[in-house]
Parts: structure tokens; sequence; C-alpha cells
């Protein structure tokens, strides 16, 4: 008897267990449904979708935190990009004002070289032996026009009138006498030098430094002429061509 009852309890443990799901119709009409279905089935369904939804949630939350650290970085850029943007237009601000000086400072030794090269012209034009050489009014002699067979320009020209340099020089040389006449030569330090001829005293000595309209003799009685004369690279030229006053 026992021995029949452990058989029978054996049995029921070993035996599967189904479940039977009734599906009521709607209506009078259709006919009533079942179907059953095994424990193991069961627990495996259930099984197979806790591990979808569990699966499901670690996508997910592995999602958003990728999405989290994509858009911790986005910032990360954004606020680079504006740090970058800042700094662009600090430099581009300095680069004005650096040009700004530059073109000061371009400006500046522009007009210093302009006026550098201004006063070499003028230094230039002022050494040049290309005025009168008398003070006021003088007749010129047409026919005399040669000394020893170079160029010469003679004037004619009251007492007291001023003999003046034609340009800025130094005094080379002072010849002759009051009988043979003087000589007076300024070098104007260009290769240039012009020559004053005339019986009046000299005002001036050896190594004296003059400059356009200094007075180099006053005419005396008795040497109412001046011989003017130019040389050029150490060869006599027309001084009336190069006189600014005959043009």
């Amino acid at each position: 008897m026992e021995e029949s009852i452990g058989k029978n309890a054996q049995k029921q443990k070993n035996k599967s267990v189904s479940y039977n799901v009734l599906f009521m119709p709607e209506d009078d009409t259709m006919a009533m449904k079942t179907f059953s279905i095994k424990m193991e089935v069961l627990v495996l369904s259930f099984a197979a979708a806790a591990f979808l939804i569990v699966t499901a949630l670690t996508y997910c939350f592995i999602l958003v935190r990728e999405l989290g650290i994509a858009n911790d970085s986005i910032l990360a850029l954004k606020v680079q990009s504006e740090k970058i943007i800042e700094e662009n237009n600090q430099l581009a601000s300095e680069n004005e004002k650096l040009q700004e000086k530059v073109d000061i400072l371009s400006d500046t030794v522009n007009e210093k070289k302009v006026q550098e090269e201004r006063r070499e012209a003028e230094q230039a034009q002022s050494c040049m032996p290309s005025g009168f050489p008398l003070r006021g009014t003088a007749s010129y002699n047409s026919n005399e026009t040669e000394l020893d067979g170079q160029p010469i320009a003679y004037f004619h020209v009251v007492q007291g009138t001023g003999v003046i340099a034609t340009a800025k020089g130094t005094v080379s040389s002072i010849a002759g006498n009051s009988g043979s006449g003087y000589i007076v030569m300024v070098d104007h330090g260009n290769g240039y030098y012009s020559v004053y001829r005339n019986g009046s005293k000299p005002k001036v000595s050896e190594g004296d430094e003059v400059t356009k309209a200094t007075e180099l003799f006053v005419i005396e009685a008795g040497h109412e002429r001046l011989g003017y004369q130019i040389i050029e690279e150490n060869t006599y030229i027309n001084p009336l061509e190069f006189m600014e006053t005959y043009g």
C-alpha cells in the first residue's frame, strides 16, 4: 500500500503541469476556444520577455549615456569654438591696431624720405652755380666771349656794385693783384667751380665758406668790369647757358 502511494507521488512529481487558457466569445454564436500551455514553456516565455526587457533597458541606458557624453562633447566644442572666435576677434583687433601703426610708421618714413630727398635736392641745387654774379643790373658785352680760348662772360657795372657767389661752396683759391686783377675761385663740391675776375680787393679769404649771395667784391673805381666763368668737371662751359637769369 505504502509502496503504491510512493509510486503515485513520484508520478505526480514527474508529471508536467499544464495550464488551460480559455477564450470567451463576444457573442453566443461563436464557439468557446481553449488551449493548454506547459509550465516550462510559460516560464521560458517570461524569462525571454524579461531578458528582452532588461536588454532593451540596458541598451537604452547605454544609448542615453553615450548621448550624454556626446552632448557634453558638443558643449565643450561649442565653448572652445566661442573661445577661439573671441581670441580671433581679439587678434583681428590687435592686427588692425598694428596695421594702423605700420601705416603711420610707413607714412612717417615716406614723409621723412621725401623730406630727405627734398633736402638733398635743395642741397644739390644750392651748390649749382646757376645764379647771377652781381647785385643789381649790368650790361653784357657780347663781343667778348672768350679768354685764352675758354668761354667767359664780361659784365659792365657801376662803382659800388656787389659781386656775389652764385652758389654755396668754399673759396678754393685767390690769385692776382689789383694791377693785373684778382681771380677768386669757388669750389662748389660737386664738380663745379665758379671763377670771378676783377681788380677790386676781395672781401673773402681762401677756405671761407660762402653761400649764394655772399659778397666776394665791391666794385671799385677803375674796375667796373667783371669776368665770370664756370668750370664743369675741369672743362670751361658757357656761363650764360647756366645762369637762371638767362635760361
